[in-house]
């Protein structure tokens, strides 16, 4: 067992919490605080039959301009426990950053495709990391087909109709309005399957491997400010950092914005939890300077944990590899971050599991769900239960 592990599992670590704070950071969502306020709320009820606690998730209210929270009651065997979860909002920088129109979506989108294989970084995904690189081309090849078997049907259409004994304007029309159809049919298909939110994601990420976002470094400071006034304001036994999907690579600048901000005591309160991290797709990226300086300062970091938690079934993130030390940095012979599998295969049937697999980004989201079977992993647990948190 690493030194790390054995520090996390001692009593000062693994005493009773009573009071936690819990900071969330979403991924690249425009959906706000409404939206996983009542994430949080259902799927805790759903959760409470596996872990035998009573969890009571309160209204949700707006603490500051870029803050909402609402309070998280459990009773655990008797021992109370009070958690405020704040949702740390960037939704408004998604949305600007969000590309409204298709057409500029793609060929934006390309463009920095190119960039992105021109630089190294889509070489490193090919030969290393088969599941995010396959994700990545995903969208590419559904639009690819799209296009071909649109003007493929097109052209049929049209061949069906001259050879029938229309005339030459009608046959075109035919085939056009044929094509048109099937490729509309093909773009509702697109979003059901997240093919647009994975285009939007990876050219909001390659963009800030060119040139990091003025706007999402501004929040970051705003958070970590805001972070450290409410924990000196607060006498909390624990505070969580967790960052989901691409809120990993937010919170991880966030958390290295705190090592200076907060005193060595009070950084021995916070943990940073990275959920389905894609933090490997900026940092293999050359020029992500500030980021790898981000990623360096947490490698050095002694007082405040980091626990990464991923699921290999989920092609999304960056399962089987320590983030640090894809990016250069000694992460595992020092124990950063604490990385946990984890196993939605066997948090379901394996008929539910069969059906979820289907969508790339309902498995991606289970982290913060419930489970159907009891399992090791239990986000609710995690946020809300009795104990400070610490690797199964």
């Amino acid at each position: 067992m690493s030194a790390v592990v054995q520090e996390m599992r001692s009593p000062a670590r693994s005493s009773e919490v009573k009071h936690r704070k819990v900071y969330y950071v979403s991924g690249f969502d425009p959906r706000g605080a409404a939206y996983y306020h009542r994430l949080y709320r259902e799927e805790s009820d759903k959760q409470a039959v596996h872990h035998g606690g009573e969890i009571s998730v309160g209204k949700r209210s707006r603490l500051g301009e870029h803050v909402s929270a609402w309070s998280v009651d459990g009773e655990w065997d008797g021992h109370a426990v009070s958690t405020q979860y704040q949702f740390l909002h960037w939704d408004d920088l998604v949305r600007k950053h969000w590309e409204s129109s298709l057409p500029r979506l793609v060929f934006s989108t390309l463009g920095r495709y190119a960039r992105y294989i021109g630089c190294g970084a889509f070489g490193r995904l090919s030969n290393t990391f088969r599941g995010p690189f396959y994700s990545a081309l995903y969208p590419l090849i559904f639009l690819l087909l799209l296009v071909l078997l649109s003007a493929a049907c097109g052209i049929g259409v049209k061949a069906l109709l001259s050879a029938a004994g229309g005339n030459a304007w009608f046959a075109l029309a035919g085939g056009v309005a044929a094509a048109a159809a099937l490729f509309s049919g093909g773009v509702a298909l697109a979003n059901r399957l997240a093919v647009f939110w994975l285009l939007q994601i990876y050219r909001f990420v390659q963009g800030w491997g060119e040139r990091e976002p003025e706007d999402i470094k501004a929040r970051i400071d705003t958070f970590a400010d805001w972070i450290r006034k409410d924990l000196e304001a607060s006498d909390c036994d624990e505070a969580l950092v967790v960052g989901h999907s691409v809120g990993s690579i937010v919170s991880v600048a966030l958390a290295a914005k705190l090592t200076d901000a907060l005193a060595p005591a009070q950084r021995r309160r916070v943990t940073l939890i990275t959920l389905g991290q894609c933090i490997p797709l900026l940092s293999l990226m050359p020029s992500a300077k500030p980021f790898h300086q981000d990623l360096k300062r947490l490698a050095e970091e002694r007082d405040m944990q980091w626990l990464d938690m991923n699921a290999r079934a989920d092609s999304l993130c960056f399962s089987q590899a320590n983030p640090l030390d894809i990016s250069g940095i000694k992460g595992a012979k020092v124990g950063r971050p604490i990385q946990q599998v984890v196993r939605p295969f066997r948090m379901f049937s394996k008929q539910d599991y069969a059906r979820m697999k289907r969508s790339k980004q309902r498995l991606h989201f289970q982290y913060l769900m419930a489970s159907a079977l009891p399992n090791e992993y239990d986000y609710f647990r995690m946020t809300a239960g009795p104990s400070r948190v610490q690797p199964y």
